[in-house]
């Protein structure tokens, strides 16, 4: 299934995925060039979500930058209204032969579908924890105790925090079959090379209470994905798609249409999910059983 890494695709060494990341990036180039020759614009966030299957985003901004430097693409901003909402987008990658008063209505489109798409994503948006009460019915719903929801302590057990702040916690711990997971979700689109501290993080606060990391998140890099949840001993739900409620269906079509956001629209997790779910605990519990 695409998106859903298992663990056998891991036959690389931490040596030779570095060695190759020179060699994706010209790799990238022609891919990058191809889509921005068809989308006439393109967001720098846009244009890694639409090759995060390929290359990591880092790996696409690096090579943004070196395709500027060449004069393949040319960065332009918006030179229309400012706006004060916040996570506008500030560039545009156009070809280089472009004019901008041939794209200016693209770039007006894409910066406000954008912008509405990232507003709904805020922590404090009400698609801000939908993603949590869809996964949260989703267990419940495969049988699995729900000890608590953002959890810092655990049977005798506090995660480590700084001193007058409040403890960092995880968003579910739930168990079944005798296996007890420190769930976290990560409905993001936004996704970096220093997002993987947020990941590794979280696996460290499960990992204080002795319980297994359990990461469902919209996309994790595959180096992450097996270095510091796999190998620690946890499991990872790479889950594609964002999740927002229905009543966004509007903005989430524009963003799946014009910007190449893979975004599902809806009150309930579709059951696929819920079954692969389902699988990745049954595969971790054949996969302990076999070790003990």
């Amino acid at each position: 299934m695409a998106g859903h890494i298992g663990y056998d695709d891991f036959d690389i060494c931490e040596e030779e995925m570095y060695e190759q990341i020179d060699e994706d990036a010209e790799n990238a180039k022609p891919e990058i060039e191809e889509i921005i020759s068809q989308q006439k614009v393109v967001t720098e966030r846009e244009i890694k979500v639409r090759l995060e299957k390929k290359f990591f985003p880092w790996i696409i901004g690096r090579t943004l930058k070196a395709m500027e430097r060449a004069d393949v693409v040319r960065r332009v901003g918006y030179t229309g209204r400012r706006s004060r909402a916040k996570r506008i987008p500030r560039w545009f990658f156009i070809p280089s032969e472009a004019k901008y008063e041939d794209v200016v209505g693209i770039i007006e489109k894409k910066r406000r579908i954008s912008i509405g798409i990232n507003a709904i994503l805020t922590a404090h948006a009400p698609a801000g924890y939908h993603a949590e009460d869809l996964f949260g019915e989703a267990f419940e719903s495969l049988g699995f105790n729900i000890h608590g929801r953002d959890m810092s302590r655990f049977r005798g057990r506090a995660v480590r925090g700084k001193r007058g702040k409040q403890l960092p916690n995880l968003d579910f711990i739930i168990e079944k079959d005798k296996i007890t997971y420190g769930v976290d979700i990560k409905n993001w689109i936004k996704y970096e090379y220093e997002t993987r501290r947020v990941v590794q993080s979280k696996v460290n606060l499960a990992t204080q209470l002795g319980i297994v990391p359990f990461i469902v998140a919209r996309y994790v890099d595959k180096e992450t994905f097996y270095i510091d949840i796999v190998r620690r001993g946890g499991i990872c739900y790479y889950y594609e798609s964002l999740l927002v409620p229905i009543s966004y269906e509007s903005i989430a079509r524009e963003a799946h249409d014009v910007l190449g956001y893979p975004v599902l629209a809806g009150d309930f997790l579709p059951n696929y999910k819920i079954k692969w779910l389902g699988k990745l605990h049954r595969d971790f519990v054949k996969k302990h059983k076999t070790k003990g």
